[in-house]
């Protein structure tokens, strides 16, 4: 995108393409655009959807498409998905109430870190969970695991 692009988007929060939902005829419109974005850029490298993603966002560009009615970003741990890759300075653990390292829940961020009365409220979907070693050897050894039992059991007598 060049230099004067760099400059004007470089101090915006990035934005992670992979957290993105909404409805079908929104969601085949930005993808239309993000595929736009790599014929026009030709880039061939791995995560250059994110580049593609934040540009068609800071620019503007996805409020020109008529399927899309509005766009929405949440803050940091308040919206529907979680997003955990931007947190991996440090062990989730370290991040005060918003893991339990017990329980392997993530929840959303609290309005004031410093209130134990608060309720914590559960993160609805977590996304980059496997960024943090506990929380990924968690799942991996324990609830995959799991899941795999539950989606056999429940598949018992289906013809293969």
């Amino acid at each position: 995108y060049g230099d004067a692009t760099i400059e004007i988007l470089k101090n915006k929060p990035t934005i992670c393409s992979g957290s993105t939902m909404g409805e079908q005829v929104a969601v085949e419109s930005y993808l239309r655009a993000m595929v736009n974005e790599h014929d026009e850029c030709d880039v061939k490298m791995m995560g250059s959807d994110q580049g593609f993603h934040n540009f068609l966002y800071y620019s503007q560009k996805l409020t020109q498409a008529s399927a899309i009615d509005r766009i929405v970003v949440w803050e940091q741990g308040r919206g529907p998905i979680n997003n955990l890759g931007a947190l991996r300075t440090k062990p989730f653990k370290e991040w005060g109430k918003l893991y339990n390292p017990d329980t392997h829940q993530v929840f959303q961020w609290p309005i004031d870190d410093n209130d134990d009365t608060e309720e914590l409220v559960l993160s609805p979907v977590v996304h980059q969970w496997d960024r943090d070693h506990d929380l990924h050897s968690w799942m991996t050894r324990t609830q995959h695991k799991q899941w795999e039992k539950d989606w056999i059991e429940g598949h018992k007598g289906e013809k293969q």
